[in-house]
């Protein structure tokens, strides 16, 4: 169940961030509304976007490496074409699947959606200060929302590479 879940999560994963987060932004105004919590907001709170980037810089680097990994298996497989290969490391196989680029198209829109939300957070606190003043507290809950959403789904496709990567070869 959990996996059909996740598997229909994957396939948009920007359209259900963005439902998540006007959910948890209409939560926070019913709370707010119904006077079972006060929220207060600091004006200088520009700490949450600075994570967001910081995260996503984490995951470019993931990335790069999965890139790396997959380079030198093509000039590695370039080298011994004429030699008889007699083990197939599991890792080889996903680099060769469309896995792969599923898991590489992932990661990149997670990078690319982290930082456009963290800099456009960044961008309305430093020019916009006035309507960061009144709106900051909610721009900082979703970018706060779309970071841990992005490290999460990011985090779950790498420890799916690392467990595919350490099982042991299989014979052909």
């Amino acid at each position: 169940m959990f996996i059909k879940i996740l598997d229909i999560y994957y396939k948009r994963p920007l359209i259900f961030d963005v439902i998540i987060n006007i959910a948890i932004i209409l939560g926070a105004l019913l709370i707010e509304k119904n006077s079972y919590y006060k929220f207060e907001f600091d004006s200088n709170s520009q700490m949450i976007p600075s994570i967001g980037i910081t995260i996503s810089g984490f995951i470019l680097t993931m990335l790069t490496i999965l890139l790396t990994l997959k380079s030198n298996s093509i000039i590695n497989n370039d080298k011994n074409k004429n030699s008889p290969v007699t083990y197939e490391n599991n890792f080889k196989v996903f680099l060769s699947s469309n896995l792969y680029s599923k898991s590489i198209t992932i990661l990149k829109n997670g990078v690319i959606y982290l930082l456009m939300i963290s800099f456009l957070t960044l961008g309305i606190s430093v020019i916009l200060n006035a309507i960061y003043n009144s709106i900051g507290l909610y721009l900082n809950l979703v970018c706060l929302v779309s970071t841990i959403l992005v490290f999460l789904r990011s985090f779950y496709v790498i420890n799916l590479i690392f467990e595919m990567q350490t099982k042991s070869p299989q014979k052909n």
